[in-house]
């Protein structure tokens, strides 16, 4: 309810009058600033999420930093917000939209998430958390990633903290559920395999060397 009230406010504006994207935009991308509070940085997610294939260029250039942050910051302690903040990111960086005009925009954003490797580090992390459908937008911003930029991102999971062996425990999964999960969290394994593996054999037979 509370995401509805806000998402309102934003798009309305303060005066009641609708708001256009160019309005809405830097005034949501404003409420990712880490001096806000979560909640507010929740709803602000969301409602970018709602509108980053529409209005994808305009969120990439206004929220991409801010969630950035997020990815970085908020996603390991609040699984709603990381959850909205990857499948946000995953959409701002597909490079295989079906609106062709679209995909410079997803091309530039995969350039800008890249640029150093905290992001990446941030996201293979979050591949080993408890929530799920946190695992899985991970597994599907990885797999984003990774169809865009591959040597990178190769370059990212091998020097970081916990790359190959959290990607080794993901894959492990695909035999086992998660207690809590409900599902078997064969899922985001599965999803995986199934995406990149004739993509990145390396990557994956680096993973099981490293850390055997």
């Amino acid at each position: 309810m509370e995401f509805l009230s806000q998402t309102y406010v934003a798009l309305r504006g303060p005066t009641g009058a609708p708001q256009s994207a160019q309005e809405t935009i830097p005034r949501l991308a404003d409420r990712l600033a880490p001096t806000t509070l979560l909640a507010d940085r929740r709803a602000a997610v969301l409602s970018l999420k709602a509108i980053a294939r529409q209005h994808k260029a305009l969120v990439g250039e206004c929220a991409l930093p801010g969630l950035l942050g997020i990815l970085q910051n908020d996603a390991k302690l609040d699984p709603d917000i990381g959850r909205a903040a990857l499948e946000t990111l995953a959409t701002l960086c597909d490079t295989h939209d079906a609106d062709w005009g679209a995909r410079p925009a997803g091309a530039a954003h995969v350039d800008t998430v890249l640029k150093t490797p905290e992001p990446t580090h941030a996201l293979i992390e979050l591949l080993g958390a408890e929530d799920m459908h946190v695992r899985l937008a991970a597994v599907l911003l990885l797999i984003t990633l990774l169809h865009a930029r591959l040597h990178v991102v190769q370059g990212y999971f091998l020097n970081a903290p916990v790359g190959p062996s959290t990607l080794v425990c993901l894959l492990d999964e695909r035999d086992e559920g998660r207690p809590g999960d409900g599902v078997y969290s064969a899922s985001p394994a599965a999803r995986l395999m199934s995406s990149t593996d004739h993509y990145v054999p390396d990557l994956l037979h680096s993973a099981w060397f490293i850390v055997v």
